[in-house]
């Protein structure tokens, strides 16, 4: 199938690299620049990104504290707002031309997104970053990426995560003999209930045409442009 816009949802854990020290790693940035430069000069895609904010802020981290939930996950949007920025600001200092569209309007740095400024920036050629998350408490970016990509028209979603290179059948981290799925529907995930996503971004996923291809942060950080056939990672499917 070809592919037409693409929507890329990075974990923002990754962007602080191997040793975590930091909030970004440098190494990190410049692969995820090849990686979105490679397919919009080889496939001719328009893309949109959604990040996390794992590298900043977690959830684990308010419940230590005793933040309370709402309040906690107002946070995280906030740090992915300004994950947002750092991307647009590297990518624009390397030659990509790049927008943040946020949940929530921030004055003089991004606009309130909406299903026509994202298509508008994409048809201009820009890089379409999308921070805020939902706008609300108690959903994750999976379901922002999900809901993004349908504001976009969006064909297919890259969900790029940090320790697993694919949807596995249970946790390859705590079982050996965890299978990997090469090919699966969104029915199927929820079925199932595997850990690849928010149950939540599978129900919006499912109810559209959007296909959704899962591998690792390794992919990027080693890429290769990736064949049509998409042997790496898992695919999901509507049906």
């Amino acid at each position: 199938m070809v592919y037409k816009r693409v929507l890329l949802k990075l974990s923002g854990e990754a962007l602080a690299g191997d040793k975590k020290s930091g909030i970004y790693d440098p190494k990190v940035l410049s692969a995820i620049l090849n990686f979105v430069k490679s397919f919009r000069h080889h496939q001719k895609w328009e893309i949109g990104i959604v990040v996390g904010a794992g590298n900043i802020w977690r959830g684990k981290n308010a419940e230590l504290i005793g933040f309370d939930p709402a309040a906690a996950d107002y946070m995280g949007m906030t740090a992915t707002f300004l994950n947002s920025l750092a991307l647009k600001d590297y990518f624009t200092q390397n030659d990509l031309p790049a927008v943040v569209l946020n949940a929530f309007a921030v004055e003089g740095l991004a606009e309130k997104t909406s299903p026509e400024l994202a298509k508008k920036h994409l048809a201009k050629g820009e890089v379409v970053i999308f921070g805020g998350g939902t706008g609300k408490p108690f959903y994750t970016t999976d379901t922002g990426a999900a809901l993004r990509a349908i504001d976009m028209n969006a064909d297919l979603i890259i969900f790029v995560k940090d320790g697993v290179d694919a949807v596995y059948i249970k946790n390859p981290h705590q079982y050996k003999d965890a299978q990997k799925i090469t090919q699966v529907t969104y029915q199927e995930l929820i079925d199932l209930k595997v850990e690849a996503m928010d149950l939540s971004a599978l129900e919006v996923l499912n109810k559209t045409n959007i296909t959704s291809f899962v591998i690792g942060m390794d992919e990027v950080l080693n890429f290769e442009p990736l064949e049509e056939h998409m042997e790496i990672g898992t695919i999901i499917t509507k049906r």
